[in-house]
């Protein structure tokens, strides 16, 4: 048995786009591509609120191209 009151929100959707040729939205997503291809980000350790940097890094790599670094990030140690 219920016992409360329900007002759920209608469901809104974002605009479909089409993406095709030629068009603005994927000059924007091959712009953005290309920026992230060229750049290289550093991803720390989070542990609860802090940022971690350990210092020993391993490479990321591209899942399509193995020679192409895309950032690194760093390892965890057991701290004794």
């Amino acid at each position: 048995m219920l016992k409360g009151f329900f007002n759920v929100p209608k469901a809104v959707n974002e605009p479909v786009k089409a993406y095709a040729p030629g068009s603005k939205e994927r000059e924007l997503v091959a712009k953005t591509y290309q920026e992230m291809w060229n750049s290289k980000i550093e991803v720390p350790l989070y542990i609860g609120n802090e940022e971690i940097k350990t210092g020993n890094t391993r490479n990321m790599t591209a899942p399509h191209d193995h020679q192409h670094i895309v950032g690194t990030y760093h390892l965890a140690e057991k701290h004794i």
